[in-house]
């Protein structure tokens, strides 16, 4: 696997982030030997408050297939709001928007996700 990223401090509140990975992965399909991958995601992070953090990502990826005509593309978009009552607490709402569009048919598909946590730590 191989990995970069890119760190760009925008304003005292604003932070850019961009991250790019390549990785051999394993797969179950019979007859493939493996799916090389490479993702690339874009990320802002704001701070409105120092309590409360915004933070939006998109992310694009492929997928080939070694051995195998398969070939998916994977596009991620979502939305972070975080809620920090104290040091120890915060409360993290996110919205997520997944899609995979395969060229094998019956392959692709869509979901959107809404997650609700609460991080505690000492």
């Amino acid at each position: 696997m191989t990995s970069a990223s890119l760190v760009w401090a925008v304003t005292p509140l604003t932070t850019a982030k961009f991250f790019a990975t390549t990785s051999i992965d394993e797969t179950t399909l019979p007859g493939v030997s493996g799916v090389l991958t490479n993702t690339y995601t874009a990320e802002v992070d704001h701070d409105f408050r120092r309590w409360l953090t915004a933070v939006g990502r998109f992310t694009y990826g492929t997928q080939a297939y070694q051995g195998d005509a398969r070939f998916d593309r994977f596009y991620s978009l979502s939305g972070d709001l975080i809620y920090k009552l104290n040091r120890e607490v915060w409360i993290k709402g996110t919205v997520r928007r997944d899609i995979l569009d395969s060229n094998q048919p019956g392959s692709s598909s869509a979901a959107t996700v809404v997650m609700l946590g609460v991080r505690l730590q000492r």
